[in-house]
């Protein structure tokens, strides 16, 4: 609802408006001749009542009430932060490799953590670490406990943790169908441009950003020579752009 604002006016008489009502009786009494009753004395006329022009109360703003923003409307607000779907790079990523890689030699690749993991714990700053192997129950009562913990820093989510940073491992296999020394001696091909092009496919797909931004300025005429697909994908973008 709306804020209401009661304004009351107040009109005080000033305290010397009632003394010349007294004033004219006591100057005749004082005037008149000895033995002789002193003459009636005209009431002298009442003061008209203070007369208060009327006053409008003057409109006051409404007192503004700070409101927290969340992240999503923080972020919505100033339109200056964009948020990425990172279960999309894999996609995007297979994406790039059918425009850009064609030698296909690149194959998507599954990384499958080991059963046991090692945590290295510290209970105090001066004390010894510690290392504790865990199962598949303690790596799960770790984990419960740490989004836990991160649920109530965050306050269910109400907050943002603006100084945190989310690492996400992606890969790629690159495949030769040769041997290293096969592949420089009988095709004489340098392994290392084909490797090179396959890491300047993924970097620009997980950093989002073109080859020649990714490059030495003194190496662009060689990696431009040998992967001129990459660049020519950045020009044809532009274009549309």
């Amino acid at each position: 609802g709306g804020a209401c604002l009661d304004a009351v006016a107040f009109c005080a008489a000033p305290a010397s408006a009632a003394a010349p009502a007294f004033a004219p009786r006591m100057m005749a009494r004082s005037a008149a001749p000895l033995g002789m009753a002193p003459p009636a004395a005209a009431a002298a006329p009442a003061p008209p009542p203070p007369q208060c022009a009327p006053t409008t109360p003057q409109p006051q703003p409404a007192a503004q009430q700070p409101q927290q923003q969340g992240p999503s409307e923080a972020g919505t607000n100033s339109g200056s932060t964009s948020f990425r779907d990172y279960t999309q790079v894999p996609r995007e990523m297979d994406q790039r490799f059918e425009k850009l890689d064609v030698d296909t030699a690149l194959r998507p690749t599954i990384i499958k953590p080991s059963e046991r993991l090692n945590k290295r714990t510290q209970k105090a700053l001066l004390a010894k670490p510690t290392m504790e192997s865990l199962g598949k129950d303690e790596q799960k009562r770790e984990r419960d406990a740490a989004f836990d913990l991160l649920d109530a820093l965050t306050k269910s989510g109400g907050l943002a943790v603006t100084h945190a940073s989310l690492h996400i491992v992606v890969a790629a296999t690159h495949c030769f169908d040769k041997t290293l020394t096969e592949t420089i001696i009988q095709d004489n091909m340098n392994p290392i441009d084909k490797v090179e092009r396959s890491t300047l496919i993924m970097a620009t797909t997980v950093h989002q950003q073109p080859a020649a931004a990714l490059i030495r300025e003194s190496q662009l005429p060689r990696v431009g020579t040998v992967s001129p697909m990459l660049f020519l994908q950045e020009e044809s973008s532009a274009a549309a752009a």
